[in-house]
């Protein structure tokens, strides 16, 4: 009897190990090559928010060149990803909220459907931030690593270090951490 119980025991003790195992690498596994930590790659992407077609850079708002640095976070989506439309109302809210205090919303879709499909999506969702097309997945695939699955947040502070990743939608409710990120990063930046 004893002998069953020390083996009762021990499977749970290796059972708690491998879940909480499982849990913390799920918990940190965004699928991307980067991580917390490191250095974000720029870009230059056109932005299809802009009726002339000004591609913008990463660089502009953070790192040492920065004309005015920012909080920058990078949303990577796709025309097909039903969560990625879902949480866009609550994306236009945080702008809404942050985007006069130092940060900046920078969408990155990647090339899943034709340019007229995009800009259906961002008049029916009122996007107001600017959308930025991976045409060739070079940003996603080769500069940020991305292998998995969307939509992805990843938020960057005004040195160009990656501070923040997130998969999957945002609620923006109680429970989310993503505005008192922001909120910190924020208050990082330098005076002026």
């Amino acid at each position: 009897m004893r002998g069953a119980v020390r083996i009762v025991v021990l499977m749970l003790a290796v059972s708690t190990i491998l879940f909480a195992a499982g849990a913390a690498f799920a918990a940190g596994d965004t699928a991307m090559r980067l991580k917390i930590g490191e250095k974000a790659p720029d870009f230059l992407l056109k932005d299809l928010a802009d009726a002339a077609g000004r591609k913008v850079s990463l660089a502009e708002y953070v790192g040492p060149n920065a004309k005015e640095k920012k909080v920058v976070m990078l949303e990577f989506w796709a025309t097909w990803c039903d969560i990625c439309k879902k949480e866009m109302p609550n994306l236009v809210r945080l702008n809404n909220t942050w985007k006069d205090k130092g940060f900046v919303l920078l969408s990155i879709v990647l090339q899943s459907g034709s340019v007229d499909d995009v800009k259906k999506i961002m008049k029916e969702k009122k996007l107001n931030y600017p959308v930025l097309l991976d045409q060739d997945l070079a940003v996603a695939t080769k500069s940020y690593g991305l292998a998995g699955p969307i939509p992805l947040k990843v938020v960057i502070d005004h040195k160009g270090i990656i501070r923040y990743t997130h998969v999957g939608e945002n609620t923006m409710g109680a429970d989310d951490d993503l505005p008192f990120v922001i909120e910190d990063l924020v208050k990082e930046l330098p005076k002026k």
